[in-house]
């Protein structure tokens, strides 16, 4: 391997930063659960399995566990995504109480969850190009809105899954090519000198 595979470890090092080569599987790995949930519940839903939420359990997972291991050089940015991702899965919990607005709790603990999954997707497709990080991060509210507010039939709840299942798995196809630790192509992502504080 070349010395210019280790750019991003080096800059890394530089600035003080913990992050060998197993967090950055562990992160993709997060990738590979989302889609696996992201499958599941397309799939669920369309034969009217009544388990999809173990979908939706697995694809929160996945969520998490690439949440915890990303690297951003802005550590705002990581809490915010950390945040969403956990206080999302926290609301989706209450709303396994007895209540009358369970169904809408979820939905907004989903759409937190969501949110910290759109700040992943997003970063990738700003850092590396991905098209379909950008259309999974618009995808993600449009669909949970539509849901929140009771707009769309079975047929298109089923379109809007299947849909994302497919942006999931080209997603996790084009990630899962780089190369481990693999740097911003497009330079954006220059860590200033020292790990930032804020």
């Amino acid at each position: 391997m070349e010395m210019a595979d280790y750019s991003l470890e080096k800059t890394i090092a530089e600035a003080g930063i913990h992050y060998p080569r197993s967090y950055d599987i562990a992160y993709r790995w997060g990738y590979v659960l989302q889609s696996i949930g992201a499958l599941i519940l397309a799939s669920f839903y369309f034969f009217k399995i009544p388990y999809e939420f173990a979908g939706i359990v697995i694809f929160d997972i996945g969520i998490a566990l690439s949440s915890m291991f990303l690297l951003v050089w802005k550590a705002s940015i990581k809490r915010f995504i950390l945040w969403c991702t956990f206080s999302g899965i926290a609301v989706q919990l209450l709303s396994l109480l007895p209540i009358p607005v369970s169904e809408k709790i979820f939905l907004i603990g989903l759409g937190l969850t969501l949110a910290g999954g759109a700040g992943l997707v997003g970063k990738e497709a700003y850092c590396f190009g991905f098209i379909e990080g950008w259309l999974l991060f618009f995808a993600y509210p449009i669909v949970l809105l539509a849901n929140l507010f009771g707009m769309p039939s079975h047929s298109l709840n089923s379109a809007f899954f299947a849909l994302i299942a497919f942006l999931q798995l080209s997603f996790l196809r084009k990630k899962l090519r780089q190369p481990l630790l693999k740097g911003c192509e497009s330079n954006i992502c220059v860590v200033a000198k020292g790990k930032e504080k804020d």
